[in-house]
């Protein structure tokens, strides 16, 4: 009566220390601390199980200073590959003041944790070392200080300063460069503007002369019993100074032959003309120019 009246006392103070079994029917002693996953042997008793801390971290970054998975807390690990966790918020300490310039040391520096099974209660228990490291919740507080290296603030801050150096000499370059195209596109569109007129003043001085010249051909051919088949005119024009002066070059494409079927592609000249925008003149520049006007 008294060994059964003791088994019901401890087994009641257990209970009172175990939480509500988890997904794969295994209770823990802490409420962040979950079993995923267990291998049974023949007997029916657990010999392996899959645990996972399912803590949080104030400060956040301090989550950055350790692996989440192989701490066993973004994933599980299995009791048989690693029964203790150690948690090293201090390992990159040295190797971040020299390289940033500045680091935080935390307090505790590490947090272990110790996990371990019983078959005979079906808990999984786990042993938090420095003890209290852990709230109940599963929040792991830690308190750091902040250290700096001035050394190396200095390079840093050095190094950007010639980082923005360059990148303002590349801005600049890249505007001027972006200036110097659009003024070309603006000194493109003038041109082309003035060109068209000048082209334009060629054929409402010279058209008339220019159509009667390719009439006369076309009826050349005709008498001697051959094809001229003509295309429209083309105009070429050239700036000769900045006082609005150009070379306007003329020529049309044509075809021609003794019949249809032996048609040959032929370029005919319509002369080199001097056109001023400003005066409104237009001059023959060369002898079929002058041809065509009659000179």
């Amino acid at each position: 009566m008294k060994k059964t009246l003791c088994g019901a006392i401890l087994a009641l103070l257990l209970a009172a220390c175990y939480t509500p079994l988890n997904n794969s029917g295994v209770a823990t002693t802490k409420p962040w601390l979950e079993v995923s996953g267990k291998k049974m042997d023949f007997d029916g008793k657990q010999y392996d199980s899959c645990y996972r801390f399912n803590v949080r971290f104030w400060p956040q970054e301090a989550i950055e200073q350790i692996d989440p998975r192989t701490a066993c807390v973004s994933a599980c690990c299995w009791r048989s590959d690693k029964e203790e966790v150690t948690l090293d918020f201090n390992k990159n300490f040295d190797a971040d003041l020299a390289y940033y310039g500045r680091a935080r040391k935390y307090s505790p520096a590490k947090i272990t944790f110790k996990v371990t099974h019983s078959n005979l209660v079906n808990t999984t228990k786990v042993i938090v070392t420095p003890k209290g490291a852990v709230s109940n919740d599963g929040l792991i507080k830690l308190s750091y200080k902040e250290y700096e290296n001035p050394a190396r603030l200095a390079q840093i801050e050095a190094a950007a300063r010639r980082l923005q150096t360059r990148r303002n000499a590349y801005l600049n370059e890249l505007q001027q460069r972006q200036a110097e195209e659009e003024a070309g596109r603006t000194r493109g569109k003038q041109n082309d503007a003035t060109e068209t007129l000048a082209k334009a003043l060629l054929s409402r001085k010279a058209g008339a002369k220019i159509d009667a010249y390719f009439y006369q051909m076309d009826k050349s051919y005709k008498k001697q019993g051959a094809i001229f088949m003509l295309s429209d005119r083309i105009l070429q024009a050239r700036a000769l100074n900045t006082q609005g002066d150009y070379s306007v070059s003329c020529h049309a494409k044509a075809r021609t032959g003794v019949n249809a079927k032996s048609l040959k592609a032929s370029t005919f000249s319509c002369g080199v003309w001097r056109v001023s925008l400003e005066n409104e003149t237009v001059t023959p520049s060369d002898r079929k120019a002058r041809q065509i006007l009659g000179e």
